[in-house]
């Protein structure tokens, strides 16, 4: 039990940490991007057109994780579960998505594109 609920930074994790990327592929204007979870607050990041901003993090054993974000352009708001556990989980560790005006799309071997919220 004090592998599975010890203190982080004392121990090794299971499972290698999951990251996320978000590029700006609005074709020019800056993007503001907030993620958060139930217990994390990222903050702001502004991201240049053709740039990424990135974050890595454990899910947790209960895959419940969920990441979502604002993501803001010009005189729009819009919105994205962008790690949702019951999607994401166990389909690898690194997840790459292209904000495009129209919605994200995650890039792999398949693009998959999603609405906005």
């Amino acid at each position: 039990m004090v592998l599975l609920f010890g203190p982080s930074h004392e121990l090794a994790p299971f499972w290698p940490d999951t990251t996320v990327t978000v590029i700006n592929n609005l074709g020019g204007p800056l993007l503001t991007v907030h993620c958060k979870s139930k217990d994390d607050d990222l903050g702001v990041h502004m991201v240049a057109a053709n740039k990424d901003y990135h974050f890595s993090f454990q899910p947790n054993v209960w895959k419940t994780t969920l990441f979502f974000c604002s993501f803001q352009w010009n005189n729009q708001v819009k919105r994205f579960d962008i790690f949702d556990a019951t999607r994401d989980e166990g389909v690898g560790e690194k997840f790459n998505w292209t904000i495009k005006p129209n919605g994200p799309c995650k890039l792999g071997k398949k693009v998959k594109c999603f609405p906005w919220k």
